[in-house]
């Protein structure tokens, strides 16, 4: 096997392990809570030593790292903003808020536990922020700036907008995460609630024409 295949077969193998390891530690975490849970719970739900996870992650936060970066499905942002470019914004928004907001409301247990941990643990905000959030905004803002510059939406503070439409859709995880009935029965229909009303302060004149 010639080297760079041989890296290739590595590659997928350690890819595939975090990603059971991952997995294991989100239905962990969700199940018994970040404090109480364990590493040796996490091996045992993942059908792997304990010493094995020490391979891919130093320690639990490390683990809770990996499962926020999961979640926030980092690497699939900017192909999610390109494929908006060619729908209006209206149509961009509704679009990406659905999938966004599946993921989030299929594990809302894990964020339960995630947001409870990092309101108290300021280490792991700080790495959340640096490391998942602040490159999640970045990746936003830049295709928002686009989409000004191609007429899609008018201009307006690209960052506060940015951050006003994701603190929505966290606020309202919030919301069902606090027992609100509202939310809970209805997050389905969301997401067209809340491009319809993003839409209507930011789309440009012209694709507001077009709907």
């Amino acid at each position: 096997m010639s080297e760079p295949r041989r890296e290739g077969v590595r590659d997928l193998v350690v890819r595939a392990r975090r990603k059971q390891i991952v997995e294991a530690a989100t239905r962990v975490f969700a199940e018994k809570g970040f404090r109480r849970a364990t590493i040796r719970e996490v091996a045992r739900e993942a059908g792997i030593s304990e010493g094995t996870i020490y391979n891919y992650f130093e320690d639990k936060d490390a683990l809770l790292m990996a499962i926020l970066e999961e979640l926030n499905e980092t690497e699939r942002r900017a192909e999610d903003f390109e494929e908006g470019m060619g729908a209006t914004f209206g149509e961009f928004l509704g679009e990406y808020l659905r999938g966004r907001m599946s993921l989030m409301w299929k594990n809302r247990e894990v964020f339960r536990v995630v947001l409870s941990e990092m309101l108290v643990n300021a280490e792991l905000r700080e790495l959340y922020l640096g490391q998942v959030l602040t490159p999640t905004m970045r990746i936003a803002e830049e295709y928002f700036r686009a989409m000004v510059e191609r007429g899609q939406i008018r201009s307006v503070d690209i960052p506060l907008a940015v951050r006003t439409l994701a603190g929505t859709v966290m606020g309202l995880l919030v919301l069902d995460l606090l027992g609100d009935e509202e939310v809970g029965a209805r997050w389905q229909e969301i997401p067209e609630m809340v491009a319809s009303i993003m839409s209507g302060g930011l789309e440009s004149d012209e694709d507001a024409g077009q709907r």
